[in-house]
């Protein structure tokens, strides 16, 4: 895995609240790779009112996409995944997004991922239900973020990808969802090991 980039890891506030335990700070954060998940114009769907709960399981298929990292590069299996979102009805929009798909690197490896999150509006900020895909959201207008894992194969360049915590930072651009994967670590700037089971 060569070099990401990174961010500085600062003293965890909670150290004021606990001042007799020892000092502890902020994770560091290691960029993986960006995504461009291009999402399929015709297939959607909604299930409404699932068993009378007042939410909406909403359907989303991924049609195709690219990833590319310091560490990374690939494309989405075409028409492997779709984001199985939830729908909550309330005052605002809010979605539970639950999306599975998967990638094969360009040196020819599958790595299936999973992805849930959340996606609703900034705090002020006030939008109406979007009727398509094509509906563009910034950071600055939404709160859009996602846990991610994967699984990949022990013995393939990226077997150290099942051992990471990594969330998903997200943005919608002409159709796509625009997925930047950061790690978290306590070890900034070092390799990340393997993942092997037994001995």
């Amino acid at each position: 895995m060569s070099q990401p980039s990174q961010s500085i890891p600062q003293p965890s506030p909670g150290n004021q609240f606990y001042p007799d335990m020892p000092a502890m700070r902020a994770p560091g954060l290691e960029f993986v790779y960006r995504l461009v998940a291009k999402m399929h114009p015709t297939n959607g769907y909604d299930i409404e009112n699932i068993q009378g709960t007042g939410i909406t399981r909403s359907i989303a298929g991924i049609e195709s996409g690219t990833v590319k990292g310091p560490g990374i590069e690939g494309t989405l299996v075409e028409n492997s995944g779709a984001d199985w979102a939830e729908q909550v009805h309330s005052k605002k929009i809010y979605y539970k997004l639950d999306a599975r798909y998967t990638i094969k690197t360009n040196d020819g490896h599958h790595i299936f991922v999973q992805a849930r999150g959340l996606f609703r509006p900034g705090p002020g900020i006030e939008f109406s239900q979007p009727d398509s895909i094509d509906v563009d959201y910034t950071q600055d207008e939404v709160e859009y973020f996602t846990h991610i894992t994967f699984e990949a194969a022990g013995n393939s360049p990226y077997n150290w990808m099942n051992g990471i915590v990594a969330i998903g930072a997200l943005q919608s651009f002409g159709g796509a969802a625009v997925i930047d994967c950061w790690r978290l670590t306590n070890f900034l700037g070092q390799k990340v090991e393997d993942v092997y089971v037994g001995r």
